[in-house]
Parts: C-alpha cells; structure tokens; sequence
C-alpha cells in the first residue's frame, strides 16, 4: 500500500462530520445503505455515489434541487465527476475501482472527503480531494495521479472539473479580452455542439479566463466555476440533441475546465511519480450571476486570497510608471515622494527603469542600480520616502532575462527553449523555474533588494506571451515543462512571503493578463490592467469585481494622457471621476503630482481621504453590479457598483455617469436589512436616512449634473429616523441630490 492508502480508512462505515462556528459551516456525510457521499459548503451540496459501475455523481446543486441529466420527466442517472484518457485508455466510472475513502475535519469549518481509486486496466492509482469550504457554498476538487508501473505513462487528458450538469437551455457567462481590455463580459446561448476557450500563451488570462458562469433557465440554477492556475489550460461545454429526440434542451451539458499541457499533448509520468493536477472551485445558487459570483469571492476572501496585515486594509499607492516610465530622475522622485506624503499616499513604488540605463528589456536581470541616476545608491531615496511615513517599493520582472545582461550571457541555459533555442520575445526570454538554480538565483536578487532597500512593498512584473512549445528536458519527459516551471514558480512566491513577512507582494504581468485564482494564492494583490484611461476603466473594474473580490483588484488613476498629465482647467466633477473609477478595489495614482495645480491637490487629497473611509468595506464586502456592464471603448449610460458587509450594516454606492446618460438614475439597492435604517452620506456629507425597506424596494435616485461624473454613497446601519430627501451643495459647487422614491 502506498502512505496515503495507510492512512484512510474503510468507505463502507457510516461516518459523518459537521462542523459548525458561528456563521461557518461545512459537511460531509455517508450513507451505508445506499452508499452515498453528501458534501455540503453553505447551501451548497455535491452527491457522490458508489455503484457497480463506479463512482458517480448523484446530484450538485441547492440543497433539495431536483436533478435530472436526462429529459425532462426521466427517472435521475448519475454521471461520472471525472474524465481523461492515460495511453489510449479511458479514465471514467467503469474504468475505476473505489479503494478506500476517509473524511477529515481538521480545520474549523472545512469539511474534506478523500478518495482513493485504482484504473481496472493501468497500474494508476487515482486520488481525489473534495473539500466545503464553509458557508461560502463553494467546493473544491484536487486531483492526484501516481503511476504504480515500471514503464513511464503519458496522461493525454485530464481535467480538474469533468461535470454533466442536467437537460436544459442554458446561457453562459464568460470573460476575454487582452492586453488593456481585460476581463470584459460576454453571455451567450449556448448551443449544439462544443463551446471551447484556449489559453496557450503561457499567461492564463491573457485572452479569455479560467472563469465561467451558467444559467440553466429550465430549472432556474446557476452554476459556475474558476481553476486555480497560471499556466495553459483548456474550457469547453458541449451539449449533443439526443438520440431519439433532437431537441437540445433535452440533453445534459458536459463541462470540462484544466490545465493544457505543452504543444496541446500529453504530459509524461514517470514510474513511481505522482502528479497534482490544478485544483477548481465550482458552486451553484438559484439566485443572481452576482449572487454566484460572491459565493466564489467569499471563498476566495476567507480561504484563498494570500493577506497579510500590512496590507489591512488595502494600502493607497503611488507609482512612478505613468509620469516617468523608464525616464527616472531622482529630482522628479524626490520632488513626487515629498507630494505624495502630503496627499495621504501610504506606499511610494518605483517601476520599471531604476536599474537600467539604455533598452530596459535587452539589459533586464541583472538588477544594479544605474550610477548616473542614483548617484548615492537606491538606499539614500528608500530611506528618503521611509523618513516620510510611507513604505518603498521596486519593481521587478524577475522570471525574464534580457538578451544584453550577464545573465543571459552567463546563463542562457537558464531559459525556456524550443529547438535548442532560448524563446526570445521584446529582446528577452523567460527563465524556467523548474530548474533548481534558477529558484535559488531568483531568490537571492528578492531577498538582496529587500534587505538592501528595506522594501516594504515588491511589484513582480512579466512581460512575456512564452507560448505552449518546450523543448523537454530529457526523452522521457514531455508536455510538463511549462506547468513544471508554474509550480516552482509558486513555491518561489511562498519562499518571498514567509522569508519577508511584512512584505507585499504585487502580481502583474503587462497588467491583468496572469490575474487567476492560482496567482492570488501566492501574492496579495494584482494589478488588473495597463489600461489607466477613465472612461475604459469603467468596465475594467466590472469585469474584475465579477471574476475576484474587490480588494485585490489594484488600479490607479493616472490622468487624462498616460504620461501622467493632467488637465488643470478641467471641471473638479471630472477629476473625482478620474479619481473613484480604481476605487472598486485597492487604489494608487501614478501621475504627474508636482505638475498639478493647488487646486487639484487638494481634491486629491480629500478623495484619499473618502478611500480610506471606505476601503475596509470595499476589501471585504460582497459587490453586485446594479448596471450592465460598461463597453470598454464607448461606455454610455450609467454603471453602478453596490458592496455590503457581510454583516450588511455598511453598504458602499459607488456610481458613475458616463456618455449619452440622463441626469438622474435610479438604482434599487439589494441585500440590505430590511428592517433597518440606513445613514447616508454622500461624497462625503450627510444626507440623513432612509429604511432598508425603500432602499430595497422604493430604490435609490442619483442626480449628476454632467456626464464623466462619480458620486459615492456610504451607508451605515442604524435604528434612528426615517428620512424623505435632502438637497445639499457639494463643496464643488455642483448640485447633488440623493432622495428615496417615494
């Protein structure tokens, strides 16, 4: 037997764990007489069954939901949970003999079922993990392979979710775009036939994301699911007419969400060896896409995300990108961390250009300080915004190396290769990180700039698109390369934050284009986008609010060019509206400040002010977007994003006029108390209160008096008066309006 078989126990005993603390709970039951797993997260449960045939699912959804795969009226079947194919032979039900199973509660309010499995035909031994994970309604499953042969076998397919959801017309919500338009937001019918998303660019959100979401409008469920990887992988649904009547709705839909592997083939396992597969997330809710959507965020918030006190809550930024790029001179940095410190700014970051003096792609990787810059070393400037109450940053690009450094002169074998080649691409390659030396070399550059600059702060850039075609490392191994690399990659991440504690760490790459629940595991917070533009950056922060929790979608405002400028004769209603559309997540600016005249200084000052008034709730709230979501290029009308603490005594409105609107929108809130009465204030002053009764029901009117305007509305719960409306002037002269409607 192998340890982990050692260690599990007899399935066929009756065994059942309930966890309960507080609001937390998760369950896993079994049921001798018909042999019968029950998971449950929330409201949420997943049914496994042991049959003759196999493992099957018996039903996932709602507590209580019907579920039919057939057509309507037909008596329940049970489908397999997983699917793949090893050297030409299936991985299914039939092909799979249960070994043994074991429950564990081991951590408050998680609930885990282990399943060990044998193939019937090949020495593979399968195992399985499902864990609930709380009151969030979310499970998730881990899978494992071992080869127990003596010849090396190559897993042609296996994706982490394998699921047969029941008959029905079903709508899916996916999210594409690329580089400065990420994460837009499209739903479609689905219909006959294979709907299928590839990523293989080597960066997994760089066209579509690891995220679905699916509407069966016969039974009212909504299902949806997201994989925890960086890497390549591969969605599909495909629905089939069935055999005797050809009506699609009649037929089960199959999803299949995972990791690709390199040139789209197989992936080699050794004799002896075991191989994780990435895990997935995946729920179901009768409600909203936003009601789904928040039960995947809850998960990420409470079990996921990667925090760390230093960032409680999400700290407010500048960056030196947008005013300087790669132009740094330590005059400007002076002159901007001075300003910076006076606006409220908590971190000052240096982007990219502090440690090159030509083509800062070719010279990449060798991280010296240029001499001409920083004549006195980086050391006299971190110590220089440190005196001034804020933290120092760097940015790095530390998975590539440029063509012109001494390391890829000295270590040109270090990278990714195809034919016995470097892959180069901008004047650089990517190093692979499955290789020993390259971790230890990585870590040692983190851990010199950390202790040398005393960084509080480390942005870790990527710039590359390395593709899915890798010379393999030796006969026997082949289509793993790149997911070995991803793996070490964040074992690397691990080693930085436990090495440095108190250190952030920002994810990016060319913006959002690798933002995946397997990256915001190992970092605690992403840059969403290269794109700074206002008006687009509406639907950059709806489309990032929908897939992750809002406080670790970082962006920033930049200004109205992205050099930086700002036009200073500008109405201020536009420069709030430049300002609050990157307050939907973490915020930073990243402008040309010791341009700016005193009067937008101090508009700055007090929307920093509003941030941090709202930014706890923000970082750990529910969102629902009361709009549609924005077109990236030409959004019109209004958008609006609601966040509500978990508790629903403080609600955040944040609200945005875009082109062709009216003045005055009127957005009906949701999921506040009912019976409570709600304090509001907007932008900052008081508008007295209204009961969750009218917010709910009666709705909320906003008046802005021009398009390109943003209003905040800060809700807190509280017993005292009824409110009918209020008319006050804005400190900008504009009038605003809040009022029920009555």
């Amino acid at each position: 037997m192998t340890k982990h078989q050692n260690k599990i126990s007899c399935p066929w005993q009756l065994v059942t764990v309930l966890f309960l603390s507080g609001l937390l709970h998760a369950a896993t039951t079994y049921n001798e007489g018909n042999k019968t797993w029950t998971l449950a997260s929330g409201d949420v449960e997943y049914r496994l069954q042991a049959t003759e045939r196999g493992l099957r699912v018996k039903s996932f959804g709602p507590a209580g939901h019907p579920w039919e795969l057939g057509p309507a009226g037909s008596a329940p079947v049970g489908t397999a949970d997983i699917g793949g194919m090893i050297d030409g032979h299936r991985l299914d039900p039939e092909s799979l003999e249960l070994v043994s199973s074991e429950i564990e509660n081991s951590k408050p309010g998680i609930s885990v079922l282990h399943l060990s499995l044998r193939h019937r035909d090949l020495p593979v031994q399968v195992d399985i993990r499902y864990s609930g994970w709380g009151d969030t309604g979310v499970i998730t499953r881990h899978v494992t392979l071992t080869n127990q042969g003596k010849n090396t076998l190559h897993i042609e397919s296996l994706p982490s979710l394998a699921l047969q959801l029941p008959a029905g017309d079903y709508e899916l919500t996916h999210l594409f775009g690329s580089w400065k338009q990420e994460r837009q937001v499209a739903t479609e019918p689905l219909h006959d036939g294979e709907r299928v998303f590839n990523a293989n660019t080597g960066r997994s959100t760089c066209l579509y994301s690891p995220w679905f979401a699916l509407h069966n409008r016969r039974n009212g469920i909504r299902y949806a699911g997201q994989l925890a990887w960086s890497g390549n992988w591969r969605m599909s649904f495909e629905q089939q007419p069935g055999m005797r009547e050809a009506i699609l709705a009649n037929s089960p839909l199959h999803v299949s969400l995972g990791m690709a592997f390199d040139f789209g083939g197989a992936e080699s396992l050794r004799a002896g060896d075991s191989k994780d597969f990435p895990e997935v997330a995946f729920t179901a809710s009768y409600g909203s896409l936003d009601d789904i959507a928040n039960q995947l965020h809850s998960y990420q918030r409470k079990y996921v995300t990667a925090r760390i006190p230093a960032n409680e809550p999400p700290l407010v930024q500048y960056n030196t990108w947008y005013p300087t790029q790669a132009g740094l001179t330590l005059a400007d940095m002076k002159r901007s961390a001075e300003i910076a410190a006076g606006l409220g700014i908590e971190v000052f970051v240096v982007d990219g250009g502090w440690s090159c003096d030509k083509n800062c792609n070719e010279g990449l990787g060798d991280y010296r300080v240029d001499p001409v810059r920083f004549p006195r070393g980086l050391e006299e400037f971190s110590e220089f915004v440190r005196k001034r109450g804020m933290k120092f940053g760097l940015w790095v690009e530390i998975e590539n190396i440029g063509l012109d450094s001494r390391m890829f002169r000295e270590h040109s074998a270090w990278c990714l290769a195809y034919q016995g080649k470097p892959i180069v691409q901008f004047g650089k390659c990517q190093l692979d990180f499955g290789k020993p030396e390259v971790q230890q070399w990585a870590t040692s550059v983190i851990d010199r700039l950390v202790d040398s600059y005393k960084m509080g702060w480390l942005k870790i850039d990527s710039n590359i698109d390395i593709g899915s075609e890798f010379d393999p490392p030796s006969s026997e191994r082949f289509g793993d390369v790149f997911a070995n690399s991803t793996r070490h990659y964040y074992e690397f991440l691990d080693h930085i934050r436990m090495a440095h504690p108190q250190l952030i760490v920002e994810n990016c790459a060319s913006g959002g284009l690798r933002m995946d629940l397997g990256i915001v595991r190992h970092t605690h917070t992403t840059w969403l986008s290269d794109e700074a533009n206002p008006a687009a950056s509406l639907q950059l922060a709806y489309g990032c609010t929908l897939e992750f929790t809002a406080g670790i979608c970082n962006h920033w405002m930049v200004g109205d060019e992205d050099n930086g400028s700002v036009n200073p004769n500008a109405p201020p209603g536009w420069w709030d509206f430049m300002l609050r559309v990157p307050m939907n997540g973490q915020f930073g600016i990243s402008s040309r400040i010791f341009d700016w005249p005193p009067e937008l200084t101090q508009r700055v000052i007090e929307n920093v002010k509003l941030y941090k008034r709202i930014r706890a709730t923000i970082a750990d709230a529910s969102v629902y977007h009361l709009t549609p979501p924005p077109d990236h290029n030409h959004p019109t009308g209004w958008m609006a994003l609601q966040y509500i603490s978990e508790d629903r005594k403080r609600s955040i409105l944040m609200a945005y006029r875009a082109a062709k609107s009216e003045p005055a929108e009127t957005f009906h809130l949701v999921n506040l108390d009912p019976g409570a009465t709600y304090r509001l204030i907007e932008d900052g002053v008081a508008r007295g209160a209204l009961s969750g009764s009218d917010l709910l029901s009666k709705g909320l009117t906003l008046k802005l008096d021009d398009e390109w305007r943003a209003v905040v509305i800060e809700m807190a719960g509280d017993p005292g008066a009824s409110y009918s409306g209020l008319e006050q002037s804005h400190p900008s002269g504009e009038k605003r309006t809040t009022e029920s409607l009555h």
